[in-house]
């Protein structure tokens, strides 16, 4: 051995050296210091222990075109693949590099490398316990069969270092990709960007849409219109109008069916206008400024599936009349509002099968709050245990649910009285809910109920006095009952409540007026058009002279604004005394339960006169 030689070269080779060699080899294995010889086998596995030790530990895969900015309605773009790998050494050194390869392979056949996916991926210098990620974008082969793939990524150190476990030099996707997707099933039209559809047909959105704030981000005038959103979300921003969808009837269109869509934060996710004989189904209404869905002058349609949550309107029917409207989930400020004057159904007969919320029956909608743990569906009685409320939900004495979902078990009904609790057979006996109860579940504000205090025993009471109360001016105070307190209406109430102008002004001439509108509801008005006109009576009709038009907004709940406008008197108009007129919430853009004060007069005629 090499030690040996080294000791031997210093010291002569005689018998009394001996002595001294042992006396030197006591000391080395007293010390710890004997030098064994190792084989290169032991030496090779104790560098292998130590060394890298690069492991594949994620590959997903994902067809995506969010790089593209707009596509024109028809075009199908190229395929694209984003491919995500993530890697890290285990070892205990620094890894001095490494290849990363992709392919596709097809489902069940896995053990068979298919076509690479670009090139390969090059890095040096991973560290020990370091993670990195990379992504990969590639075009997807056109020759590919249709099917599902996965895809397969294989780690090469071969040129670098020698690795400890190549187990982990090799793993397959878990999710799958199907070429041919984003060109839609046959027959569709594949949808990439907002658009204006004005031809019947199968439209499929393939990707998300950022609207921004669009009046609106697609918009339908065609009948015969099927719009599959493929589960994708079109996103808006509030301009006081954004509306995601918007299906424009014009002079009326039939059969538009809108599905499988998630809309959020516009002003309204959709809006029928003029619409019949369609439907709004598997759809999310979230988060919208005004309302999610919107029903204009729209008929026969047919709304169910859908989900309405933390919007501030759920669903508004204005002006529309037999539609069915069931089995959808409201969690919303408020859930829903229509005309009291025409009739919708809010459920179908009761059925077997899954509803919206889980349970076995499918008949109306189920009402929740906006945390979706309280409302009405949480708190309705449910004696037969079947998932229906024994009471129906009312909107109005014409939009009534007959069959509402319930998460309830057996419990009290909920009546705002002060009176005993009702036995479950006096319960069961009551044909209908009164009336009186409907409004008050209807409502989202709690009704307050004061009770009339008792009278407290004094020291010398015997009888009543009949005596009437005096107050500390010596008046004779009036004797009146307590009344229950009221809450204000949970819907915007705006009003005309003053107008003033000019006593006189020339034809052609400008004037200015002042009007103070209020909003003496529960709900904040937004932003909603005014109308001024020019009337002999207090009678606004199409004959009458229209001033203009203007837009108002922020009108909160129990406030009031002064506006002042300045108008331009038509030359030609007649030379006699006007009232002026100013109607208020014409584009019924603001929901409310009445309207009667939505017009106001000035108290005094304006003189029109020539100058």
């Amino acid at each position: 051995m090499q030690y040996r030689r080294v000791i031997f070269s210093y010291l002569p080779v005689n018998k009394g050296n001996y002595r001294v060699l042992a006396f030197f080899f006591l000391i080395f294995v007293t010390a710890g210091l004997v030098i064994l010889p190792v084989s290169a086998d032991e030496q090779d596995k104790d560098n292998l222990d130590s060394g890298p030790d690069v492991a594949i530990l994620d590959a997903t895969v994902k067809m995506d075109i969010s790089s593209f900015e707009e596509i024109p309605l028809g075009t199908i773009p190229d395929e694209r693949l984003v491919v995500t790998i993530t890697v890290k050494n285990t070892g205990n050194r620094e890894a001095p590099g490494y290849k990363l390869r992709s392919f596709l392979v097809r489902v069940g056949r896995e053990d068979e490398i298919g076509t690479q996916l670009g090139g390969e991926i090059t890095d040096v210098r991973l560290g020990a316990g370091e993670t990195r990620t990379y992504s990969k974008t590639s075009t997807l082969p056109t020759h590919l069969k249709k099917g599902q793939y996965r895809v397969m990524v294989i780690l090469d150190t071969s040129n670098y270092f020698i690795e400890p476990d190549t187990d982990n030099n090799r793993l397959l996707s878990q999710n799958t990709i199907s070429p041919g997707s984003f060109s839609g099933a046959e027959g569709s039209i594949p949808v990439y960007s907002p658009v204006e559809i004005t031809e019947p047909g199968y439209y499929t959105l393939k990707r998300d849409i950022d609207g921004g704030n669009a009046v609106n981000i697609f918009k339908i005038k065609s009948s015969g219109v099927t719009f599959d959103g493929g589960g994708n979300t079109i996103r808006g921003l509030s301009s006081g109008f954004t509306t995601g969808v918007y299906v424009d009837g014009g002079a009326a269109v039939r059969d538009v069916v809108i599905k499988n869509l998630v809309l959020e934060n516009m002003d309204a996710g959709v809006w029928l206008y003029k619409s019949s004989n369609g439907k709004v189904e598997n759809c999310v209404f979230r988060n919208t400024v005004n309302m999610g869905l919107r029903l204009d002058q729209s008929h026969q349609n047919e709304i169910s599936g859908n989900t309405f949550e933390h919007n501030s309107m759920g669903l508004g029917v204005f002006e529309s009349k037999d539609n069915i409207i069931y089995n959808n989930l409201f969690k919303n400020e408020h859930n829903a509002v229509a005309n009291d004057n025409l009739k919708n159904q809010w459920n179908t007969d009761l059925k077997s099968g899954t509803n919206i919320i889980g349970g076995s029956m499918i008949g109306g909608n189920a009402w929740f709050d906006e945390s979706g743990e309280a409302g009405f569906s949480v708190m309705t009685q449910d004696y037969t245990n079947d998932g229906i409320s024994d009471s129906p939900y009312s909107i109005n004495q014409n939009n009534i649910d007959l069959h509402p979902l319930t998460i309830s078990t057996v419990k009290s009904a909920l009546v705002p009285t002060l009176q005993p609790q009702e036995t479950p057979d006096e319960v069961m006996n009551e044909s209908l809910v009164p009336e009186e109860e409907l409004k008050w579940k209807e409502s989202s504000a709690p009704v307050n109920i004061t009770k009339q205090p008792e009278p407290q025993p004094t020291e010398n009471m015997t009888e009543p006095s009949p005596e009437i109360p005096v107050d500390d001016q010596g008046t004779d105070q009036d004797i009146t009952p307590t009344q229950e307190e009221t809450t204000l209406s949970p819907y915007a109430d705006i009003g005309v409540k003053k107008i003033s102008g000019p006593e006189s002004v020339c034809a052609g001439y400008e004037f200015n007026l002042t009007a103070i509108i209020e909003n003496s509801g529960g709900y904040d008005a937004d932003r909603f058009q005014v109308r001024y006109y020019l009337t002999e009576d207090k009678k606004v009709s199409p004959d009458d002279t229209l001033l203009g038009e203007r837009t108002m907004k922020d009108l909160l709940s129990g406030s009031e604004k002064e506006i002042r406008e300045s108008f331009m008197i038509p030359e030609l108009i007649g030379l006699k005394n006007y009232y002026i007129a100013v109607i208020v919430n014409t584009d019924n853009s603001v929901f409310e339960d009445k309207k009667v004060n939505n017009t106001g007069y000035s108290s005094e005629r304006m003189a029109i006169r020539k100058c």
